[in-house]
């Protein structure tokens, strides 16, 4: 019967003894327990995944800083006879030598003044080039280096620069770094010179083997070089490595095309900054005449120090030939 404007009545409840409750909460206690236990692991095993990114993240940043940081340049005093100039706020110093139309021109390396070499500017002088000693901005009082980003339209600069003063071919040489900023030239497109040969004095030509080697080589130096090499494509991370944007450090592939200028490099077998193997790998894959001549004992960077005559010898000859 239902009540006038009311609901319709409804019969008693039955009761739910103490044993029927217990009995209808039993089956959901354990899933309950399970699904808590599977929450908290996957809580876990989260937190160890993000602590292990921003570990390797914290790590790439270090070595990629570490990798990019340059050490004190020390000063040289001009020789006489070697003319003052400025290019874009990067110092140079210029000494002529036969009629002004081929040019040998110098770049240093990381952290290296451009005229750490300029007692061989004679030799050059004495085959009918005039002689550039550039600088480039990776040395002080810069802190930190583009991986030869940036400073390859520095080198390309200088390239302009001995054009406009008449120019029409050069003899490019490079130690470490500033030979990697020839190859990054290279294989950049057109040149305003055309490049008669090229000397490169323990060429930096692969990040990943120079950061793996300083790190000790083998699968730790591969997996610290593959680290760096991932921090640096990232935008966020490249900025807290102190580069201005994100940076690919492979080097760019030199041009199969007619014209590839002639090779040589100098390495010393004593090498702790740059590995020997990466020079033979550039020397074996040279689209053009390459050579590869070692020094015995040299360490980075001392290749003439340790062979002065017999460096200049090779390099002088690249006026003509290799």
């Amino acid at each position: 019967m239902r009540p006038s404007g009311g609901r319709p009545a409804r019969g008693p409840r039955p009761a739910r003894t103490r044993a029927t409750r217990a009995h209808t909460a039993a089956p959901t206690a354990a899933p309950t327990a399970s699904v808590a236990a599977a929450r908290a692991a996957s809580t876990v095993a989260a937190i160890a995944v993000t602590s292990a990114v921003a570990l390797v993240a914290t790590a790439g940043v270090v070595i990629a800083r570490k990798a990019a940081a340059l050490p004190p340049t020390p000063s040289f005093d001009p020789a006489p006879g070697l003319e003052p100039v400025m290019l874009d706020g990067l110092p140079g110093w210029v000494r002529s030598g036969g009629d002004g139309s081929r040019w040998a021109v110098f770049l240093p390396g990381l952290g290296s003044h451009p005229l750490r070499h300029q007692e061989t500017a004679g030799a050059f002088v004495d085959r009918g080039c005039t002689v550039l000693f550039a600088a480039h901005s990776a040395r002080h009082p810069a802190r930190r280096h583009g991986f030869g980003v940036p400073e390859q339209h520095e080198a390309l600069a200088w390239l302009r620069f001995a054009a406009a003063r008449g120019a029409t071919e050069v003899v490019l040489l490079g130690w470490s770094f500033g030979a990697s900023l020839w190859l990054r030239v290279l294989a950049g497109g057109p040149l305003p010179v055309r490049v008669r040969s090229l000397v490169l004095t323990g060429p930096l030509t692969d990040w990943d083997a120079a950061i793996g080697h300083g790190a000790g080589g083998g699968p730790l130096g591969r997996a610290v070089a593959a680290v760096a090499r991932g921090t640096l494509a990232l935008p966020v991370l490249s900025r807290l490595a102190g580069q201005r944007r994100p940076v690919r450090i492979g080097m760019p592939v030199i041009p199969t095309a007619s014209g590839v200028p002639p090779l040589l490099v100098v390495h010393g077998d004593a090498d702790r900054t740059v590995p020997l193997a990466a020079s033979e790998r550039l020397v074996a894959g040279w689209p053009g005449r390459a050579t590869l001549r070692r020094v015995n004992g040299a360490q980075h960077g001392g290749e003439r120090d340790a062979d002065p005559t017999g460096w200049l010898d090779s390099a002088v000859g690249a006026v003509y030939s290799l």
